[in-house]
C-alpha cells in the first residue's frame, strides 16, 4: 500500500483490481475431464440462434431461469406431484441424498460453471429430472394402451421433444437412470430408462432407415449394442441412434471439389434412393442398365432418404455442435451434411434429389432447403473425410470428357428436347442406318 501511495502500482493491486470477479474456486481455464454438456460455439450459434435455444422448457442450469419458460416451471411442480404417486415418500429423500452426493461431479458434466447456490441446483436437477421421468412414463403407457394421445398436445409435445435433444438443454444421464433405479429398485418387469428414452426419441425420425428395433406388440427392443454404450446426455443418444449402423471407412483428410447434383447428372451419373441401415451409408456404384447389354453400364450414387421437417434443421445443428465439442475425430454427421452440401448448391440440385427420393421435402419450399444445406457447415471442421473415396470418384468421373460426350442426359437434353427435334433425329438415325445396310449391299453383290 505504501507503494500505492508513492504512486508505484503492485502486482499485487492489480491482480486484485482486474480478477475480483472471478472465483478460483469456480473457475478454470478449461471444462473438466467429464465435461460431456458444452455452451455451442460463437460462430456456430451466430448462424442460427434459435436452433440451438429451448422455446419451451430449460434443462438443466445453461438455460435455467429465463422467464420466457416458466409456464414449463409449473408443469415441472405437477410432474413431480403426480410421480408421488408412483413412488414411496422414503424415495424422495434418496433422491435429494444421490443428487447432493454427487453435485460436484454434475458439475463437472457442464462446461460452463453453475452460479446456482447449493439448494437451488439440487431442487433444479431434481425437479428436472423427476419431469423427464414422468414424461416418458406417459409416453410409453399411452403406447401401451394403442392411444393417439400424448402427454401434451401435437406442437407442444415436439416442442418438447426438440428442447430434450439441445446440446445446452441437458442432464447428465447417469443422473437420470440412477434416479429411475432409486425409483423402480425390484420391479423385474418394468422397462429400462434406455428402453424408455429410445420409445420417447423414436417418435421423430429425418430417415426412414433409423430403427430402434421396437416391437410394441411383445416389448421386445433389441438393445444390447446400445447397452455396452456409455450415453451421456439426450444429444449423445440421438446421435449414436442415427449412426450405429454406419460403415466407417477410414479415410484420410483432404478436400475435394465436387460438382453439384445437376451437373453430376449431366456427366452420366444416376441419383438412386436405396434403403439402408444407416442414412449415412451412401455408396458410388457401376450399375447395368439393360439386362440385354451387360456391357452398358452407369455410375449410380446410392443415397438414402432424408426427411426435411421444420425440426431436421435444429437437430442437426445440435448433433453437430455436438461433434464439434466432444467428437472432433467423429465427425460422421457433419461429415455427411458436407457432402449434401456439396451436392447442393440451387433450388435445381434439391428437385433432382426430390425427384430422386432422396429428400423428402416437408417443408414445401425447395429454395429453403437449398439454403438450408447451404449454410450447414460454416464454422465446421471436418477431422477425416468418411466419404474421401466417394468424392474423389464423383470427381474423377465429371473430369472424365467421354463421360459428358455419352450422358444419356445431355442426348435427351440436345436431341430430345422437343417432339419435332427428337422425330428428326430418329429420322436421321434411320436415314443414316438405311444408307450403311444399302452399303453393305452392294459391296456385297460386287463381291
Amino acid at each position: 500500500m505504501e507503494g500505492e501511495r508513492n504512486g508505484l502500482i503492485t502486482f499485487a493491486s492489480l491482480k486484485e483490481h482486474k480478477e475480483r470477479l472471478v472465483d478460483e474456486e469456480r473457475e478454470n481455464l478449461e471444462p473438466q475431464p467429464q465435461c460431456r454438456i458444452y455452451r455451442v460455439p460463437k460462430a456456430l450459434r451466430k448462424a442460427n440462434e434459435e436452433a440451438y435455444t429451448p422455446q419451451v422448457i430449460s434443462i438443466g442450469p445453461l438455460h435455467h431461469g429465463k422467464e420466457e419458460l416458466a409456464y414449463m416451471e409449473e408443469q415441472k411442480i405437477r410432474y413431480r406431484r403426480e410421480f408421488s404417486k408412483r413412488i414411496t415418500p422414503e424415495t424422495w429423500q434418496e433422491f435429494v441424498t444421490f443428487i447432493q452426493n454427487h453435485e460436484q461431479r454434475i458439475c463437472n458434466c457442464y462446461e460452463e460453471a453453475s452460479k446456482l447456490e447449493k439448494l437451488e441446483f439440487i431442487t433444479m436437477i431434481l425437479y428436472d429430472a423427476v419431469f423427464i421421468i414422468e414424461l416418458f412414463l406417459r409416453q410409453f403407457e399411452c403406447l401401451m394402451v394403442r392411444s393417439n394421445a400424448a402427454p401434451y398436445n401435437a406442437p407442444l409435445h415436439l416442442a418438447i421433444w426438440l428442447d430434450l435433444v439441445m446440446l445446452e438443454n441437458q442432464l447428465p444421464y447417469f443422473v437420470l437412470e440412477e434416479l429411475y433405479m432409486i425409483a423402480f429398485p425390484s420391479n423385474i418387469n418394468c422397462l429400462s430408462f434406455l428402453d424408455l428414452s429410445c420409445l420417447f426419441f423414436e417418435d421423430f425420425r429425418i430417415s426412414s432407415d433409423e430403427n430402434i428395433c421396437y416391437r410394441r406388440d411383445d416389448v421386445q427392443f433389441g438393445l444390447n449394442v446400445l447397452k455396452r454404450y456409455r450415453i451421456e446426455h439426450f444429444t449423445d443418444l440421438k446421435r449414436y441412434l442415427m449412426i450405429k449402423n454406419f460403415s466407417r471407412p477410414e479415410n484420410e483428410a483432404s478436400l475435394l471439389d465436387v460438382p453439384c447434383a445437376v451437373k453430376l447428372r449431366e456427366s452420366g451419373v444416376r441419383f438412386k434412393h436405396v434403403q439402408r441401415e444407416c442414412f449415412l451409408n451412401i455408396a458410388f456404384e457401376k450399375k447395368r442398365l439393360l439386362s440385354l447389354m451387360p456391357w452398358f453400364k452407369v455410375q449410380e450414387l446410392q443415397i438414402p432418404a432424408i426427411i426435411i421437417y421444420d425440426m431436421t434443421e435444429p437437430l442437426l445443428r445440435n448433433l453437430m455442435a455436438l461433434e464439434q465439442c466432444h467428437y472432433p475425430s467423429q465427425t460422421y454427421i457433419c461429415n455427411y451434411i458436407s457432402l449434401m452440401d456439396s451436392l447442393i448448391n440451387t433450388e435445381e440440385d434439391v428437385n433432382l434429389l426430390v425427384e430422386a427420393g432422396i429428400i423428402c421435402n416437408h417443408v414445401g419450399d425447395n429454395a429453403k432447403v437449398a439454403n438450408m444445406f447451404n449454410k450447414f457447415c460454416k464454422h465446421i471442421r471436418l477431422d477425416g473425410l468418411c466419404y474421401r473415396d466417394i468424392l474423389k470418384d464423383l470427381k474423377a468421373h465429371y473430369d472424365n470428357p467421354w463421360n459428358h460426350a455419352v450422358s444419356t442426359v445431355k442426348l435427351k437434353r440436345v436431341y430430345f428436347n422437343s417432339l419435332w427435334r427428337g422425330t428428326g433425329t430418329v429420322a436421321a438415325i434411320l436415314l443414316l442406318v438405311l444408307t450403311l445396310v444399302q452399303t453393305i449391299c452392294s459391296i456385297l453383290q460386287v463381291v
